[in-house]
């Protein structure tokens, strides 16, 4: 019973550190240029589908008239980067693997 508690604490403390060091990471990041776009860069850093998918219906309406052709327009590397790259480029490099697969699937 001792091992069993023990290995449950040392894996929730684990678990603990890896959620600390991904909130750390997004503190970190500054936005910079026009802040309007920057909700697709913060979604790639903390790899949260759920922002990427609010920050494309906020856009609905205002860059295009439906969300796939908002995707296109904000996956087109001249028209948002983060750090200089492309959203897909940076999610890639940010391992934001759930954001680049809810991408893939929307752009094949």
């Amino acid at each position: 019973m001792k091992k069993l508690l023990i290995s449950v604490v040392v894996t929730a403390a684990c678990l603990s550190f890896n959620a600390n060091a991904a909130l750390t990471s997004a503190k970190n990041v500054k936005y910079v240029g026009d802040t309007e776009f920057a909700s697709f860069c913060k979604a790639a850093v903390t790899n949260d589908v759920n922002l990427f998918k609010r920050a494309v219906s906020r856009q609905v309406g205002v860059l295009a008239n439906s969300k796939q052709k908002v995707l296109d327009l904000v996956l087109d590397s001249n028209n948002v980067s983060c750090a200089g790259k492309g959203l897909t480029e940076f999610s890639e490099n940010r391992q934001a693997t759930d954001v680049v697969n809810f991408i893939q699937t929307k752009t094949q």
